[in-house]
Parts: C-alpha cells; structure tokens; sequence
C-alpha cells in the first residue's frame, strides 16, 4: 500500500500546478499524482492549441475574456469565479513559462497568439 499525505487526481496541469504549489509551501509532505493512463495523457495534452490569457491588453481585453467564458459556460459559471480565474490568468501562464512550459512562438521570437471566439490565446504545442 502507498502512504502519501496528499493525493492529487489527474496530471493535466491543473493537477500538476497544484502538486507544484502544495510542495513549494509543504515541502514535508508526500505528494501523489494519479493519472488516468500514462504520464503524457491527460485533458490538457487535447486542450484546443493553447490557453486562453490575456497576454497583450492592447489588442484584447478581461472582459472579453469574462464575457466568452460567461457565454461558453451557458448559464453555470459563477461569474465572481470567472472574473478571478480571467484576472490571474496571465500570471498562472507566466508561472508556467517558468516551470518549463513551451509555448509556440512565431519567426520573431514572440509568443504565438491567436484568435478563438474573438479573444487571444497563448499557443502551444505537446
């Protein structure tokens, strides 16, 4: 039998984020991740090319952002919760550029935006 003090379901990022998170501020604890098949299958690997972020306020904008998430959410969001995820998005996605994650770039070295639904998304590929 494994022993472990917490055990975190699924290895997508949001799994992964929060083992990173939970053993920089517990580094005593033990940290399981489970994963639904092999290490490299998870939702986020069939994410539809990227992440959707503010990344460049001057061509897009939160409430964009807010108003697609309310509009692909149909009706069972919590829009206090929609506007803190939007809010923090580009800084969770630059804490994951520092983690390691690769995202697409185009020909000048910038990262490789495109559009979905009328806002930006920071692209990538797995």
């Amino acid at each position: 039998m494994i022993q472990t003090d917490v055990l975190i379901l699924g290895s997508g990022i949001g799994g992964l984020s929060t083992a990173i998170q939970i053993a920089r501020q517990r580094p005593d604890l033990k940290i399981t991740v489970l994963t639904k098949t092999n290490e490299g299958e998870s939702n986020t690997r069939y994410a539809q090319g990227g992440v959707a972020a503010v990344w460049n306020e001057e061509v897009d904008s939160y409430e964009k952002h807010e108003e697609d998430t309310l509009d692909a959410g149909d009706g069972l969001c919590d829009v206090d919760i929609v506007k803190i995820v939007v809010k923090e998005g580009p800084e969770r996605v630059r804490e994951i550029i520092d983690w390691g994650a690769r995202f697409d770039k185009n020909p000048k070295a910038e990262y490789d935006l495109g559009r979905e639904g009328g806002i930006q998304k920071i692209a990538f590929t797995l």
